[in-house]
């Protein structure tokens, strides 16, 4: 499974094999910052906190 969110001049692509844990990359400005074994509450957490929506 693919979850991409976007907002203003930032993105996160979240990858999950099993629907329950997460990884992927939040792209800010130009820099990456890598997460791993997170919940999907904490991905969209994380979009909610830097106000992105679900894309696809």
């Amino acid at each position: 499974m693919i979850r991409k969110y976007s907002g203003d001049k930032k993105s996160i692509e979240a990858t999950s094999e099993d629907g329950r844990i997460w990884k992927g990359e939040l792209f800010d400005a130009g820099r990456v910052t890598k997460f791993s074994d997170a919940t999907l509450a904490e991905v969209e957490e994380l979009a909610a906190k830097h106000r992105m929506r679900l894309v696809s």
